[in-house]
């Protein structure tokens, strides 16, 4: 087959690619639209160039789409699986098809004349086919990983994603030599090298991250145990001194010593706080998504340490964010790194976080105190290295809205009320 032929036929399996494989889970839509100019620029030039360097035309929509899911989700071996399930898939599709039907040509099992007489008849089988394998892997990873990303991988593994990509296109080079060979036998085993080293690699990362995940889950489960149990430990501490306090305390009042009746009063108030502090904990635990409630739980504990209130009103679990996890993880981290900062430039730092929702949309609103002594206005914050904290490279709601702009039907606010800074963001929700 001729490889400005080859060329052009990839580029409608990778257009496949993009828009049932990577669309929403990986890219946004402006990405694959870039993707998709790229491939089709592909096509064209398989149908004009009859040079056979025209196959390296594939190259720049891999690499381009490499640097897409590398940057948004700042590690390199995703978006080399990526690429390797991507190649497996075409594979898995053009042997039975194209690659088959090349082999019994070379082979003279069949005519020049019947070869290409039905030569547009098994392209069509070889689209029809990935389409049918695209569907059947969209199900299953709906069906089996629902919540399961490698997007948070806590390494780049720059290394491991070059030796991964090296191999894999060898095997491929490998494959496409035992076609042109007609060596069937060699083909079936390039086919169970390429296959076969995808679905080990993804199989052994599903292991890792699940049991991250659990790790994970059981470091807040601990943290959440221990904080209830130093609660029950002080509630108990309390009651054995609280009728000591009240005796004390009805000394003083009987003495007509008022001054010392207040003290008491406010060291009751100091010592019951953590008692009497909303168990937010509880309310983050509301959150049925694990990168979310690592998220509140760390900010929780900075929270607490550097003795700032804070609030929870949750009513929705972030199950269904029509949003990639990793962006949407970004954006919330970003309004909540601001509210901090911002409130330790004030007399009494108080941070409200919302998460609320309708039946399409999910809302995420972070409400802080701030000093307002210095009138800024509203477009300078939203400006790139702008910041109002010395040393701070001013990039957060830069940042912020450079994400949100990718995703159209999203929408963000940002407001000020009584020293009170607002920022919020609407996300639409998955579509059953």
């Amino acid at each position: 087959m001729d490889k400005t032929i080859v060329t052009s036929i990839l580029a409608v399996n990778y257009f496949q690619l993009i828009w049932f494989v990577t669309y929403k889970k990986l890219l946004t839509k402006q990405e694959s639209f870039v993707l998709t100019f790229l491939v089709l620029c592909q096509f064209i030039l398989g149908f004009l160039l009859s040079n056979a360097y025209v196959a390296y035309f594939q190259l720049p929509f891999l690499f381009l789409q490499f640097i897409f899911a590398a940057k948004r989700l700042n590690n390199w071996f995703t978006p080399a699986l990526l690429i390797s399930f991507e190649l497996s898939l075409v594979v898995l599709a053009w042997i039975p098809t194209l690659d088959t039907w090349d082999i019994l040509h070379y082979n003279q099992q069949i005519s020049s004349a019947t070869y290409f007489n039905y030569f547009y008849f098994f392209i069509f089988l070889q689209q029809l086919l990935l389409f049918l394998i695209l569907m059947l892997m969209n199900y299953l990873w709906k069906r089996f990983f629902p919540k399961n990303t490698p997007a948070f991988l806590p390494k780049k593994y720059k290394l491991l994603s070059l030796i991964l990509l090296l191999f894999l296109f060898l095997a491929v080079s490998i494959k496409q030599i035992n076609v042109l060979s007609g060596d069937t036998f060699s083909l079936m085993y390039s086919l169970f090298i390429i296959v076969g080293y995808t679905i080990l690699i993804t199989w052994n990362l599903m292991i890792v991250f699940k049991a991250n995940n659990e790790r994970q889950y059981i470091s807040l489960l601990s943290e959440t145990y221990n904080r209830e149990k130093n609660k029950i430990s002080l509630s108990n501490e309390f009651r054995q001194d609280y009728k000591m306090f009240l005796q004390s305390l009805t000394t003083y009042l009987e003495a007509g010593d008022q001054k010392k009746a207040i003290e008491l009063l406010h060291s009751i108030i100091q010592y019951s706080d953590s008692l009497l502090t909303p168990n937010l904990f509880r309310k983050i635990s509301m959150i049925n998504n694990l990168p979310i409630q690592a998220l509140l739980t760390s900010f929780f504990n900075k929270c607490l340490a550097a003795d700032i209130q804070l609030n929870l009103h949750i009513t929705e679990s972030l199950t269904n964010v029509d949003m990639n996890i990793v962006d949407f993880i970004r954006c919330f981290s970003i309004l909540l790194d601001n509210a901090y900062e911002a409130t330790e430039q004030t007399a009494a730092p108080s941070i409200e976080i919302s998460i609320t929702g309708t039946m399409d949309t999910i809302t995420i609103e972070v409400d802080n105190t701030y000093n307002n002594n210095t009138q800024i206005s509203f477009s300078s914050f939203l400006q790139n290295n702008f910041s109002t904290k010395e040393g701070h490279q001013g990039k957060g709601l830069y940042i912020f809205i450079s994400i949100l702009k990718k995703y159209k039907q999203s929408s963000h606010n940002f407001t000020s009320k009584n020293d009170h800074f607002i920022a919020k963001f609407t996300v639409q929700k998955k579509r059953a």
